[in-house]
C-alpha cells in the first residue's frame, strides 16, 4: 500500500475558511482604526486654535481679521474637513477646509469642524467642537459614534 502525502480537499478548505475569518476580523479593526484615527487628528488640528482664541480674547481682539485691532487664529487647511476660508485675504487650497469660529470672537467660542467626504464615510457631516466656557477651559464633544471618539472627547448627538 502506497503512503498518502499532502492535504485532502477538506483539510484545505477549512484552512481557507479559517483565513477568511480572520481576514474579515481584521478588516473590521482596521477600518475602525482608520476612523478613530481621522477622528484624532481633526480634535489636534481644531485643538490648535484653542491657544490663539485664548491670546485674541485676552488681547480684547475679538473681531476676526487681519487688521490692527483683529485677530487671526490663523486657521490652516486640513483635507478632511470642510469649510470656507473665513478670512477673505487667506486663500486655502481646492479641496481642503478649515475649523470655523463665530465672528465676533466671545467668552464662549466654539471651533467647529465638520467632517468632509474625503473623511471616512461612517463620519462624513458628524461635527467635532471644541467649546470655551466663561471660565476659559474647553471641553469637546461630537456626535461621532462614541467608540471613534479619543477619552477626552463626549458623545453629544445634539449636534
Amino acid at each position: 500500500m502506497k503512503k498518502m502525502h499532502g492535504f485532502t480537499l477538506i483539510e484545505l478548505m477549512i484552512v481557507v475558511a479559517i483565513i477568511g475569518v480572520l481576514a474579515s476580523i481584521a478588516l473590521m479593526q482596521y477600518q475602525n482604526f482608520v476612523v478613530r484615527s481621522q477622528v484624532t487628528r481633526v480634535l489636534m488640528e481644531a485643538g490648535e486654535l484653542r491657544l490663539a482664541v485664548e491670546q485674541c480674547l485676552n488681547d480684547g481682539t475679538t473681531t476676526v481679521g487681519n487688521g490692527a485691532n483683529e485677530c487671526d487664529p490663523r486657521a490652516s487647511g486640513s483635507n478632511i474637513i470642510s469649510g470656507a476660508s473665513q478670512n477673505p485675504e487667506i486663500v486655502i487650497a481646492a479641496n481642503t477646509g478649515v475649523v470655523q469660529f463665530p465672528n465676533p470672537l466671545t467668552e464662549e467660542t466654539a471651533l467647529t469642524a465638520t467632517f468632509n467626504n474625503s473623511a471616512a464615510s461612517i463620519i462624513h457631516g458628524k461635527k467635532l467642537i471644541w467649546q470655551r466656557q466663561k471660565s476659559g477651559s474647553w471641553y469637546c464633544h461630537s456626535n461621532a459614534a462614541e467608540k471613534f471618539l479619543p477619552s477626552g472627547c463626549k458623545y453629544d448627538a445634539s449636534l
